[in-house]
C-alpha cells in the first residue's frame, strides 16, 4: 500500500465512522482529502471496493491494538478492562452511524466482521482468560463456558438495537454487563483486585 492509498483509506474511515457510509460521497472523500475524484477511482474503482478495504484496514487496526494489550506485561485485570473498554468505546463509534447497517446489507463485508469476530476476538479472550487463570485470578471454571459467556454478553447487550430498544446508554450498559461478568468469574484475590482499579468506561 503506498501513501496515497494509506491516506485516502484513513480518511474514509473517519468520515464513515462520523457521518455514515450512506451519507458520504466520493465528492465529499475527494473535497476533503483535497485530491481528484479520478485519483480515488485509481486506486478504488468503486465505492463498495472503497469500503472492503476500510473494512480491511480497520480489522487490520483493531488486530493489531488488541494484540498489543494482550502481549504487553500488564496483569490479567488490566488486560481485561483495557479490551473490554477498546469494544465499548468501538461500539459507541459504531452506533452512531449506519457503517453497521451498510455492511449488513451486504452479505460479503458482512460475513467478514462475523469471521474477524470470531477468530481475532476469540483469540484475544481466551488469551486474557487462560492468564487470569494461571494468576488465580479467575475461578476454576470451564474456559469455554467464561468465554462464551463474555461473548455472548458483549455481542448480545452492548449492540446498538438491544440499547435503543431498553432505552440504556452504552456507558451503563459496559460499566453494569463488565461488573456482573467480571464479578462472577473472579476469585476472592481478584475480586480485592478489581476494586482497586478504575475501571469504568469514560
Amino acid at each position: 500500500m503506498n501513501a496515497d492509498e494509506k491516506k485516502i483509506l484513513e480518511y474514509a474511515i473517519t468520515q464513515f465512522l462520523d457521518k455514515g457510509s450512506y451519507k458520504t460521497t466520493m465528492d465529499e472523500l475527494a473535497k476533503g482529502l483535497k485530491i481528484s475524484k479520478k485519483t480515488i477511482y485509481k486506486y478504488f474503482p468503486s465505492k463498495i471496493i472503497l469500503m472492503e478495504r476500510v473494512l480491511s484496514f480497520l480489522q487490520e487496526k483493531t488486530k493489531r491494538e488488541l494484540y498489543q494489550i494482550v502481549d504487553s506485561e500488564k496483569c490479567f485485570l488490566e488486560k481485561f478492562v483495557g479490551v473490554a473498554s477498546y469494544f465499548a468505546e468501538f461500539s459507541i463509534k459504531m452506533s452512531k452511524n449506519k457503517f453497521i447497517d451498510f455492511l449488513k446489507t451486504e452479505l460479503k463485508l458482512w460475513d467478514a466482521v462475523d469471521n474477524f469476530r470470531t477468530h481475532v476476538i476469540e483469540h484475544v479472550w481466551e488469551v486474557i482468560i487462560r492468564q487470569g487463570k494461571e494468576e488465580n485470578f479467575i475461578i476454576d471454571k470451564n474456559e469455554k463456558i467464561i468465554l462464551t459467556m463474555i461473548l455472548s454478553s458483549l455481542k448480545g447487550i452492548i449492540n446498538p438495537t438491544f440499547l435503543t430498544e431498553n432505552n440504556i446508554t452504552i456507558k451503563t450498559a459496559f460499566d453494569e454487563t463488565f461488573y456482573i461478568l467480571i464479578n462472577g468469574i473472579l476469585t476472592e484475590k481478584g475480586k480485592l483486585a478489581f476494586e482497586k482499579l478504575d475501571w469504568k468506561l469514560k
